[in-house]
């Protein structure tokens, strides 16, 4: 299921870019949003739901955060919070380049005391494009470096996506997501949707 939804975006960038750009805009960094994604750990495959919201505080920097919910239908989920702050830098009439540092915990819950509060915390500095493809749509490449502990046991590996968000008007936009992080033992794969309401 997840190769399908790669699929389907790749080909929507693959449009997108190929529309080419109409008219260049200023990013915003002040919004809620919303989304659901479908994340596979190892061939088991979990539901996420979340919400948040950034603030920018001046031109220079914003701070972001949010509240989810991991559940792997399984007699085992996660309460997952995250919070981080982020430079953005404007590299040419069409492009954001952001820098950001965020700090995500994560507390398992289970009738299977094997199972149940296991902590997760993750430190992750990673990069972000944000690049105007069209008047309307926006397309995302990340990169980072995250450091996870889970109760005790550490590791680190490369985080990496891709997006495209359509802003329906210039307030309210939806998008799709792909991920991939090389954490730990196994690799986690993530393709997402949101809605975001920018101010």
């Amino acid at each position: 299921m997840l190769n399908k939804k790669t699929i389907l975006l790749a080909a929507g960038f693959a449009s997108a870019m190929a529309a080419g750009p109409l008219l260049a805009k200023d990013f915003s960094y002040t919004y809620v949003e919303g989304g659901f994604a479908d994340v596979e750990v190892d061939n088991q495959d979990a539901d996420q739901i979340y919400g948040g919201g950034s603030l920018a505080l001046d031109r220079n920097i914003f701070v972001r955060g949010s509240i989810g919910n991991l559940d792997y239908n399984r007699n085992l989920e996660f309460d997952t919070v995250s919070i981080g702050v982020g430079h953005p830098m404007k590299m040419s009439d069409r492009t954001d380049l952001v820098m950001a540092l965020d700090y995500s915990f994560a507390e398992s819950e289970s009738t299977n005391p094997a199972l149940d509060n296991i902590d997760i915390d993750t430190l992750t500095g990673g990069v972000t494009s944000r690049t105007w493809l069209t008047n309307n749509i926006e397309g995302n490449l990340n990169a980072g470096l995250a450091y996870q502990d889970v109760d005790g046991d550490s590791d680190a590996g490369a985080v990496l996506g891709a997006g495209l968000r359509v802003y329906i008007v210039p307030q309210f936009s939806v998008a799709g997501n792909i991920s991939r992080s090389f954490v730990g033992d196994y690799d986690t794969d993530s393709v997402g949707i949101n809605a975001r309401l920018q101010f």
